[in-house]
C-alpha cells in the first residue's frame, strides 16, 4: 500500500474534481496557455486553494500545512523583501540594462583559466539574448559509459565555486579524485560578466507572475520566461555538450539555489527525465502565491495515477539555511513517500540564505557522484503525513 496515492474508491472523486477545474478554468497547464496571460493575484490563490484541495485527498495533513502562503521561512527559500545581499535581491545603486531591470549583485563573476574550460554564448531567449555556458570538460579518462554532469543555474556564480569545490574535495578524499577529474560541469549564466543577473534569472526561473507578486522584489522584474529556459536545457544545450563529450545519461544532475531552486523543483515536477539528480537549494516555495505547491501536486497525483512509482528512479537534495521552523514542515515532506524517489536534506543551520551557497554546491558536487554529503539526512516522512 502506497499511503501517499489514492485508493481506487477516490479515483471517481478525483475524475470529477478534476474536470471541475478544467471547466471553472482553474487548472491551465502552461503549454496550453496562448500570448501573455491576464491572471490575477485572486485567481492565482483561487486555483492554487483549489488544487491544493483536490491533493488533500491523498495528502491527507500534508496538504493543510501548506496552505499558508504567509509567513514564510527559510523552509520555503528565503523571503521577499526590498533590500538584503540574497541572490534575488536586486542592490541599491544598480545600473540598469536595456529590459528596464536592475542588473542585481553588481559583483563581476569569476573567470576559470583552465585548458578544458570553454565559455562560449548559446541559444537565444525570447528577447533574443543567448546564455553564457561555462563548460569544464573531464580533466581525466571518460568512463566508457559516458560522463557525468552537474548543470549550475545562475553559472555565473555557481560553476566558479563547483570548480573550486571540486580541488577542494580533491584534497579531502583523494580516492574520488579519479571521479571529481572525470565530472563534467555546465554552468548556465550569463553574458553581463556579473555574479547574478537577476533580470534574467527572473525571466528564466519563474513563470508569468501576477504583479502583486513581483512587486515583492522591490523592482520590475519580468517573468514568464520558465518553459523556453526548461526547452533550451533539456534540448540544445544537453545536444551542445553531447557533441563536446560522451555522456552518461544516467549520470545528468540540476542544482539551483533561492529562485533556481524553485526552478530545479519544476524540472523535477514537469520533465524528470531530464535528470536523475535534483538538488535545490532554499527553494522559493513562496513565490507568485505559493504556485509551486500546485505543481507538486500534480505531479505527485501524476506519479500515483501511472501506478504510483517513478521509473527509472530519482534523486533528490534539498538544503535549507538557518533554523527551522517545527511549526511549518517543509514542502517536501509530501514527496516523501514516493517510490522511486529518494529524498535527503541537510539544514545549514549556521549559514544564512546568501551564505548557504558555497556549502550547497560543494554537496551538489558530490550528489552527482552519487554520493551524499557528510550530514545529509534521508527524507521521512511525519506520521501525520502517513
Amino acid at each position: 500500500m502506497r499511503p501517499i496515492c489514492l485508493t481506487k474508491s477516490l479515483w471517481p472523486v478525483l475524475a470529477h474534481h478534476h474536470a471541475s477545474m478544467v471547466l471553472a478554468g482553474l487548472y491551465l497547464p502552461t503549454s496550453h496557455t496562448i500570448g501573455k496571460p491576464t491572471m490575477t493575484a485572486h485567481s492565482l490563490i483561487k486555483r492554487r486553494a483549489a488544487l491544493l484541495g483536490l491533493a488533500s485527498l491523498s495528502l491527507a495533513g500534508v496538504a493543510t500545512s501548506q496552505t499558508s502562503v504567509a509567513p514564510r521561512t527559510s523552509q520555503d527559500g528565503e523571503q521577499p523583501r526590498s533590500g538584503g545581499r540574497g541572490a534575488d535581491a536586486p542592490e541599491k545603486n544598480t545600473t540598469s540594462n536595456a529590459g528596464g531591470g536592475p542588473r542585481g549583485n553588481q559583483q563581476p563573476a569569476e573567470t576559470i583559466s583552465h585548458a578544458q574550460v570553454q565559455s562560449f554564448p548559446l541559444g537565444s531567449s525570447g528577447k533574443g539574448e543567448p546564455w553564457q555556458i561555462h563548460l569544464a570538460l573531464p580533466r581525466g579518462p571518460v568512463p566508457k559509459e559516458g560522463a557525468a554532469a552537474l548543470y549550475l543555474l545562475d553559472g555565473n556564480a555557481t560553476f566558479p565555486l563547483a570548480w573550486h569545490a571540486i580541488e577542494r574535495l580533491k584534497q579531502a578524499q583523494p580516492e574520488l579524485a579519479a571521479e571529481l577529474d572525470a565530472l563534467v560541469l555546465v554552468g548556465i549564466g550569463y553574458p553581463s560578466g556579473l555574479r547574478i543577473d537577476t533580470p534574467r534569472r527572473y525571466q528564466d526561473f519563474t513563470s508569468y507572475t501576477a504583479e502583486e507578486f513581483r512587486r515583492a522584489r522591490g523592482a520590475e522584474l519580468e517573468t514568464g520566461g520558465r518553459d523556453q529556459f526548461r526547452t533550451f536545457i533539456g534540448q540544445e544545450l544537453r545536444h551542445a555538450v553531447g557533441q563536446k563529450t560522451p555522456l552518461n545519461p544516467q549520470a545528468q544532475s540540476l542544482l539551483g539555489h533561492s529562485m533556481g531552486g524553485q526552478f530545479a523543483m519544476h524540472m523535477l515536477y514537469r520533465e524528470p527525465q531530464r535528470f536523475q539528480n535534483f538538488i535545490a537549494g532554499d527553494p522559493s516555495f513562496w513565490w507568485n502565491g505559493g504556485s509551486l505547491l500546485e505543481e507538486q501536486a500534480a505531479f505527485i497525483a501524476g506519479v500515483c495515477a501511472a501506478g504510483g512509482r517513478l521509473s527509472p528512479g530519482k534523486r533528490l537534495l534539498t538544503e535549507n539555511s538557518g533554523t527551522p521552523s517545527p511549526n511549518r514542515p517543509n514542502p517536501t515532506i509530501a514527496l516523501a513517500k514516493l517510490e522511486g524517489l529518494s529524498i535527503w536534506h541537510r539544514q545549514q543551520a549556521q549559514a544564512s540564505h546568501g551564505s548557504m551557497l558555497g556549502p550547497l554546491v560543494e554537496d551538489g558536487v558530490l550528489f552527482a557522484l552519487g554520493r551524499l554529503p557528510a550530514t545529509a539526512q534521508q527524507r521521512q516522512t511525519s506520521p501525520a503525513t502517513v
